[in-house]
Parts: structure tokens; C-alpha cells; sequence
């Protein structure tokens, strides 16, 4: 087999992903798996404390990813990394694991002789099936004043760049899970954390939201209308305005950290006609495969509950059904 063609391509590096690859490898090692993604910008390295893995009492997302890549590396798995900025690349270089990557974005996926043609960037590659595991991308560009001041105290990732607000005030805004995880780990760094949740509730399990509830540091707004927040200041961030029944509010704030989740870009299956749910999700059956044959999905990206192991699970799950697949190929 060519180094322009494998067995099997996973789309996404993320927490499915990688359960998917090890899954796969340790059901048959023959097969020849290529992975597509940056482990480290996946929504679960930029996850604070996860403690509902079982067997894991309590681990910082990114610290997961990278066991999971040394032990996807240790099987001999192959990435093929994104796209990732210049002003991010030396960070990538100095605190993650050295990866065998080149940097290519997967642009489409279309049918070939042997199952699919993953195009990037530069080259296409041949591969008899494929798992979608892009999980769900970041809702940007929503909230006004975000693109004016972004990396000028606008934030995609409050782990990422929590601890440059020491000793600041700042507001996070999103729901569930995730944003949960991010205001408990700003408090830790920041003079006072604003949540502003555009849900009547945040969403998030019971014990994350007590431990918010008692935070002295953290105070949460429900139905904030997020067309009616306004990121405002000079050179830098300076504060914050938004609607609380038909009044306006303003907070003085020296950063915002924006971390709402959007429905799943399928823009790269645009030639497959893969079904999709009500919703846009795309649509599996209970061996998550689409109504494409060869083509999988797993994780958020099918509309899985965002729970570190549940799309453990899930994934694992779809590497098992496709190395069945690819067995009988």
C-alpha cells in the first residue's frame, strides 16, 4: 500500500478519534489507519478538569489528549495535522509531544474506486473507509465588538489563556459541560469571572454547578440575549455591555472568553449526500455508519452527548465496526 493510500482515514484527532485509532489497531493491526486532525486544538484539550472518566478520579483534558496520542503513536498510527498558525506553531513545538504530522487541511472527501478520496491541501489519499469525528466546531464571529477584539482580550479558550488574566476580571459566555469547566478553571486565576448564559440554565452537571454557585469569585447571568452583548474598549478590551430585562448592564472587564458550540461543518461531504438529522447532525445507524457505504461517524458529530466517556465509548465502538468492515472488504 502506497504512503498516498491506507485502509481507513479518520477525520478528527479529538477524544473520538483517538479511541477510534487504538480501538481499530487493537482489533486488527494490519490495518493501515491515518489520522487527520490537531490533538491539541480538539474540544477536549481545551477542556479544564475532567473527573467523570471512570477509573480516573481527575485529569486535565490536555494531559488526556496526550496520553492518548503516545499511545496511538506507540501503535503506529500516522497523523496528518491541520493547518495551525505561525504565532501558535512554537507552542505547539514546545509543550506537546513531537509528532510525525504534516500540515495539510482536509478540503473534501469524494468517492473513489476503492471507497474515498481525502483531498487536502496538497495531495489526495486513497482510503477504503472513512470515520467523521470533527466533533462540533466553535460558533464565532456572533458576538459584537469578538473579531475587533480578538487576541486583544477576546479568547476562544479560557484553558488556553486563562492564566494570562491573573489577578483581571473577565466574563466567559456559553452553556453546559464546557463552559462550566472553563469558569471553574478562571476562578482560579482571575479576580472575578462573569458567566452569561443565553439558556434560562447553564446546563452543566449538578456538581459542577455547585461548585459555581459557591465560588466567591464567579457570578452567573441566565437568558442573556447574545445579540444585546457588546464587547467594547480602546486598544484592549475595557468592558462589557448586555440586556437583563430591558436593562442595559455594563461590566468593566479586561477580557471575554467566548465558547459557544456551533452545528457540525459538513461543507468537505458536500459531494457524498450523506443524511443528516432535523437538527444537522449526521445520521448512523446503531453500528454508526451513514448511509454511505464505508463512511462512518462518530462522537458529537452524530449528535452524541458531549461526556468524555461517552464519545470514549463511541468511538471505540465505530473502530470495532469498521476493522469489521474493513475485514470483510
Amino acid at each position: 500500500m502506497s504512503n498516498n493510500s491506507c485502509d481507513l482515514a479518520i477525520i478528527g484527532s479529538g477524544l473520538t478519534g483517538l479511541s477510534a485509532a487504538i480501538a481499530v489497531y487493537c482489533k486488527n493491526p494490519d490495518i493501515k489507519v491515518k489520522l487527520f486532525g490537531i490533538p491539541f486544538d480538539s474540544n477536549t484539550a481545551k477542556k479544564g478538569e475532567i473527573e467523570n472518566i471512570p477509573g480516573i478520579s481527575k485529569i486535565v483534558g490536555v494531559d488526556f489528549i496526550q496520553q492518548l496520542v503516545e499511545q496511538v503513536q506507540n501503535l503506529n498510527t500516522e497523523f496528518i495535522q491541520d493547518t495551525i498558525t505561525s504565532e501558535h506553531m512554537e507552542d505547539e513545538t514546545q509543550n506537546f509531544p513531537s509528532l510525525d504530522i504534516t500540515n495539510e487541511m482536509v478540503e473534501s472527501i469524494t468517492k473513489s474506486e476503492i471507497g474515498f478520496k481525502v483531498i487536502t491541501e496538497e495531495q489526495s489519499i486513497e482510503a477504503k473507509s472513512v470515520i467523521i469525528a470533527t466533533g462540533l466546531p466553535e460558533l464565532k464571529h456572533t458576538i459584537n465588538g469578538e473579531d475587533k477584539f480578538v487576541h486583544k482580550g477576546v479568547s476562544h479558550c479560557a484553558v488556553c489563556d486563562g492564566a494570562l488574566f491573573r489577578g483581571k476580571k473577565v466574563a466567559i459566555i456559553g452553556t453546559g459541560n464546557f463552559i462550566a469547566r472553563g469558569a471553574l478553571f478562571l476562578r482560579k486565576y482571575c479576580k472575578k469571572v462573569s458567566l452569561l448564559c443565553p439558556n434560562e440554565n447553564i446546563g452543566c452537571d449538578r456538581r459542577y454547578l455547585k461548585k459555581l454557585e459557591t465560588a466567591p469569585n464567579i457570578m452567573m447571568k441566565y437568558n442573556i440575549n447574545l445579540d444585546s452583548i457588546e464587547i467594547y474598549g480602546n486598544l484592549t478590551v475595557e468592558g462589557l455591555r448586555y440586556q437583563e430585562e430591558n436593562e442595559i448592564k455594563e461590566l468593566s472587564l479586561n477580557g471575554v472568553f467566548i465558547e459557544l458550540k456551533d452545528k457540525p461543518d459538513l461543507s468537505f461531504l458536500s459531494s457524498l449526500n450523506i443524511e443528516t438529522t432535523e437538527e444537522g447532525y449526521i445520521k448512523t445507524q446503531p453500528n454508526n455508519s451513514t448511509n454511505i457505504k464505508g463512511l462512518f461517524a462518530s462522537g458529537t458529530v452524530k449528535g452524541e452527548l458531549d461526556y468524555a466517556p461517552i464519545i470514549l465509548g463511541d468511538g471505540y465502538k465505530t473502530g470495532i465496526f469498521v476493522a469489521e468492515y474493513l475485514e470483510k472488504y
